[in-house]
């Protein structure tokens, strides 16, 4: 996929730049030890993971280097059409803030944008850069509404997307708006689209696709994606269930999605014909409860529930690994969120990170195995993308609104 590179925008001084981030950004409430802390202190919220907002930093320093008038704009949860305070974008305010050492001002917005933004935008210099509230705050935003995207538009003369997180979702602030002015790519969105595409048109053999996590509606188009292409597909998470249970397997208690256990079926017998190998887990650790126990996938109990892969299934994906060349991973092996049901897929996590192959991971439970305390950056054959269902629509080959 060809994109118009933010390197061919030329004439950038002075021009006002529109640049879509995610600023969807987990928080946490902010840890004050001392006891004179005020109640309004405590309330503040802290980015607790800083990913996204790592990645649209270069594009913005680019800009204003080139002495560009920079409005960022973007979303944080769900807040539904609402004003919700919790889901305001100043803790990414005052993160773009510190790390850019430039001031960032907040500027409200209403449901068609409203007169604060527009009088904010006309006075701006050369040099300024400012964010505007929380775009999900006004109900246009996920209608991918014109008249909201044509005031968006209205603010600048350029507008570029360095969001590829939300590229799959037909919203104002990242497909209506490029009706409506000159749209780039900027320097993250365009190293996603190059890592992915690789994958696609020229991966490196053998490849291996790993696939965890629940909705399966999302992971299905993905492995049958890469059947035929692919040397090994290894499955674990809530997806793994849906195979077993299309088998014929018992799975107790465990999350099934049964709209696509035919599906399931159908990706089994046409995996027989092909080279590719589809490896499901060779046991499984269940929970009734009480204790957790290790069994072989047909033997789990009614009342039990799968909850994360075995030791003999982390020893064979290990092995697996260690003779791949290209690795492809979205989505935890077992119920992360539970240290005790989190060993699968960190101990898989290990494997990649001592792997030579070329990794690209997803999703943001599997991106947060890759982020190591002190380090900023990767090691340069491992990608981790800061989209998790873009980047399975872009590798199922789907049109991703964004972009097209």
């Amino acid at each position: 996929m060809k994109l118009k590179p933010l390197t061919a925008l030329k004439n950038i001084n002075g021009r006002r730049v529109l640049v879509r981030c995610d600023f969807d950004v987990p928080l946490g409430r902010k840890t004050m030890r001392k006891k004179n802390t005020s109640a309004k202190q405590r309330g503040k919220f802290e980015i607790k993971d800083d990913t996204r907002l790592e990645a649209c930093l270069p594009t913005i320093q680019y800009l204003l280097k080139n002495k560009a008038r920079v409005i960022l704009i973007g979303h944080l949860g769900r807040p539904k059409g609402q004003v919700v305070p919790e889901l305001s974008l100043l803790p990414a305010k005052d993160y773009l803030a510190k790390m850019l050492k430039h001031p960032v001002t907040l500027i409200p917005l209403e449901r068609y944008i409203g007169e604060a933004p527009a009088r904010a935008a006309k006075q701006m210099k050369a040099g300024d850069l400012i964010m505007l509230e929380n775009v999900r705050f006004s109900d246009r935003e996920e209608l991918n509404c014109h008249r909201f995207a044509k005031a968006l538009a209205a603010l600048a003369d350029v507008y570029i997307n360095e969001a590829f997180s939300v590229s799959h979702r037909p919203a104002s602030s990242v497909s209506a708006v490029r009706e409506y002015l000159p749209s780039y790519a900027g320097f993250h969105l365009q190293e996603e689209i190059d890592k992915l595409s690789l994958a696609l048109k020229k991966p490196t053999h053998p490849l291996t696709l790993i696939i965890g996590g629940a909705k399966i509606e999302t992971k299905l188009p993905v492995i049958k994606q890469f059947i035929g292409s692919a040397e090994h597909i290894l499955v674990g998470g809530a997806v793994a269930n849906d195979f077993f249970k299309a088998l014929g397997y018992e799975v107790g208690t465990s999350l099934i999605d049964e709209e696509y256990i035919q599906d399931a079926s159908s990706i089994l017998e046409k995996i027989s014909q092909v080279k590719t190998e589809l490896i499901l887990p060779v046991d499984v650790e269940v929970s009734n409860g009480k204790k957790s126990i290790i069994r072989e996938p047909f033997a789990v109990h009614p009342k039990e529930m799968i909850l994360d892969i075995g030791p003999k299934t982390i020893k064979l994906y290990q092995s697996i690994i260690k003779k791949s060349k290209m690795i492809i991973w979205n989505g935890p092996l077992g119920k992360f969120e539970e240290a005790k049901f989190s060993q699968g897929t960190k101990r898989i996590a290990a494997a990649l990170q001592s792997s030579q192959a070329k990794v690209l991971v997803g999703g943001g439970e599997t991106g947060e195995l890759f982020k190591t305390k002190g380090k900023t950056k990767l090691r340069r054959n491992i990608f981790a993308s800061v989209g998790g269902g873009a980047m399975l629509e872009f590798l199922a080959s789907k049109k991703l609104p964004g972009l097209n």
